[in-house]
């Protein structure tokens, strides 16, 4: 009797061993999940949202900002020397520019430059042929317009201008092209010693703010009628900017010379017949005959 109350008793034991241990698996299991629920959660998790969070209201510009890729930052053109400066005001020089050629050629060339330009540099010696080319017939006329990203070009354009006033200015720019990276003070100074400038006079000349005023004043003049680069030319008031060759520039001069031949044959003065092809070739034309670049215009 007392063997079978035992034999029951660890049978009732042992079922609610098994009855504990059903409830807390389902317990550490969580709540059955229908199929419905679990589509839902798959597609949230796609989403990559978190479940019961609201869906995303809509997308603000701003946040869609794309950032520039980093490049490489171009150096800053240097700033153009102007020591001495020229305080404002300043009335530009009124020296005749330099030229080859006779003043009442029936063809004017304006030659625009830059002593610092490596352009102006292949340019400068191929134009020097045309009074050659053309005897009697062309003049060639030299013309500043030292950029403002060319450190010592306005030092440069001031020097040559002095050197000028000598009567030695083609001596002296042939120095500047050929040193363009030597165009210190000091540098300048030394090209007029050994050209046979009077090198106090030089310096004198240098450093005059109407020089400088004159040379900034044709590199305005060109720039306001467009030619924005240099060298840039104006054959009669054909306007080139750049350089292409000799050969075109001489076609340009032996056009203008034909068609200037045909005004004076129908009766107009030399120095009516260029001024017509002024106003015929360049926009601008009154301001280009009234301003430092067109002064040779006004010449017999």
């Amino acid at each position: 009797m007392k063997q079978s109350a035992l034999v029951a008793g660890y049978f009732l034991v042992a079922a609610a061993f098994f009855t504990v241990g059903r409830l807390t698996a389902e317990r550490a299991r969580g709540p059955a999940v229908g199929p419905g629920r679990a589509e839902s959660q798959v597609e949230t998790g796609r989403a990559g949202a978190q479940p019961n969070r609201s869906p995303p209201g809509p997308v603000q510009v701003e946040s869609l900002e794309v950032k520039p890729v980093a490049r490489p930052v171009a150096e800053a053109p240097a700033a153009r020397a102007v020591d001495p400066a020229v305080p404002s005001g300043t009335r530009p020089a009124d020296d005749p520019s330099p030229a080859h050629g006779p003043a009442d050629a029936r063809v004017i060339v304006i030659e625009v430059s830059d002593f610092q330009c490596p352009v102006c540099r292949r340019a400068y010696e191929p134009m020097k042929r045309l009074a050659s080319d053309f005897p009697g017939q062309v003049r060639l006329v030299f013309k500043q317009n030292p950029l403002k990203m060319h450190r010592n070009a306005l030092n440069a354009a001031a020097a040559s201008m002095a050197a000028a006033r000598q009567g030695r200015f083609w001596e002296y720019a042939d120095r500047l092209f050929e040193n363009q990276s030597a165009l210190s003070e000091e540098d300048l100074v030394r090209y007029a010693s050994e050209v046979g400038l009077d090198t106090a006079r030089f310096r004198k000349d240098y450093r005059d703010p109407a020089v400088r005023a004159r040379a900034l004043a044709e590199g305005e003049a060109a720039m306001g009628l467009g030619a924005r680069g240099t060298p840039s030319f104006f054959v009669n008031g054909r306007m080139q900017v750049g350089w292409a060759s000799y050969e075109s520039i001489r076609q340009m001069v032996q056009q203008e010379l034909d068609a200037v031949n045909a005004l004076v044959a129908a009766g107009k003065s030399v120095k009516e017949a260029r001024a017509a092809r002024v106003k015929a070739t360049l926009e601008g034309a009154e301001g280009f005959l009234t301003s430092v670049l067109g002064t040779e215009f006004a010449e017999p």
